[in-house]
């Protein structure tokens, strides 16, 4: 500990006498929270639906049909309760219910004004509202075509779940807090062991006897909290800014920005220990940071990725964390019902740590 002690101190010099790092550790996250949630957007494809259907009519399976038929959707189920088909927006497994009211059929040969109720995940407000507005064209135009009239007597009633007023900043916000914690917590500790590579500092730590353990856990450890203060002033910004808050419980966000963070400055010193040069450590890192922002459900839903593309994003980290932050930030979610999400971010960072001890060669 005593060790650890002196190569936490080391850092701590090191990084405030550097002229770039602190600057960069402050300006990045607090311009990217301003600027980049005025100007992101996203399109989507393959959503969810659940269908009530109580009428139980030939009418309301043409209906069914027609909206499986549709290349936007994915039919996912047909429960018998609208209880039952909401649970399904409440856990993620579906976006979209579509109640169809009993009676539907005979009211339509009636003359009568029949309205089918839609409940949207509106979690991501662009999938919820672009997805409801596509099941509203479907629906208007099976109507028409019942009516033989533009002047279709089915209505829509939609309610958006936990993002009412479709508000896309709050959808957005959490994706860029984890983006921060990428980039910050990813480059800074590959950049800095590069450098002490090329002055040669590296080397007065190789000859004395510090473990290759106590080092890496410096690294770990200073990083770690750099990151929570950065997370920290990046959240704050998104609490006053944009209104956002943790409805789950601060515990939830920091225990997952705690396990991210660990994964984070674990993957940075392992790219670290195989470049040679800081222009090798950069582009490594900027490949897989872009990996990890694509592919990980940040800007684009990865149900609305290819099929071998949204299989490589389980596999991913940052996936698990875009999904604990929106959940527990928007839903409310605590650690409980996030547990698979928690366990994952575990094992990838107790990982990567791992990696980093065992690929670090220390010279004497």
């Amino acid at each position: 500990m005593a060790a650890i002690r002196y190569l936490l101190a080391k850092e701590l010099k090191q990084f405030v006498r550097d002229p770039f790092m602190p600057r960069l550790a402050l300006f990045f996250p607090v311009v990217l929270m301003l600027v980049m949630p005025w100007i992101a957007t996203m399109d989507i494809k393959n959503v969810n639906i659940s269908v009530v259907d109580e009428d139980g009519s030939p009418m309301s399976g043409r209906l069914v049909r027609k909206i499986e038929a549709s290349d936007y959707f994915i039919l996912k189920d047909t429960p018998s309760s609208y209880g039952e088909a909401f649970s399904g927006i409440e856990d993620g497994s579906t976006d979209i219910v579509l109640n169809i009211p009993r009676g539907m059929e005979r009211g339509f040969v009636g003359g009568e004004n029949v309205e089918v109720y839609i409940a949207a995940n509106a979690v991501n407000s662009t999938k919820g509202s672009l997805g409801a507005g596509y099941l509203n064209s479907i629906v208007s135009e099976f109507s028409a075509e019942e009516s033989g009239s533009r002047d279709a007597p089915v209505r829509l009633s939609v309610h958006y779940a936990f993002n009412p007023h479709l508000n896309y900043r709050l959808f957005m916000v959490p994706a860029f807090l984890i983006m921060v914690l990428i980039a910050i917590c990813g480059f800074l500790p590959t950049v800095n062991i590069v450098s002490e590579k090329e002055r040669g500092t590296i080397e007065q730590i190789n000859v004395t006897p510090v473990g290759k353990g106590e080092f890496i856990a410096s690294k770990i450890i200073f990083y770690g909290l750099l990151g929570l203060i950065i997370f920290t002033l990046s959240f704050l910004i998104g609490k006053f800014v944009y209104g956002i808050a943790p409805y789950g419980g601060y515990a939830a966000i920091y225990l997952a920005a705690v396990l991210f963070l660990l994964f984070m400055t674990g993957f940075g010193l392992t790219i670290s220990n195989f470049s040679a040069t800081l222009q090798q450590a950069v582009f490594a890192m900027f490949f897989f940071m872009m990996i990890f922002v694509l592919m990980s459900g940040l800007f684009t839903p990865a149900e609305s990725m290819a099929g071998w593309a949204y299989g490589f994003s389980t596999l991913l980290p940052s996936r698990y964390f875009v999904d604990i932050m929106r959940a527990v930030c928007l839903k409310g979610s605590r650690i409980a019902d996030v547990g698979f999400d928690f366990a994952m971010l575990a094992l990838f960072s107790a990982l990567m740590n791992v990696a980093a001890i065992l690929t670090y060669r220390k010279r004497g």
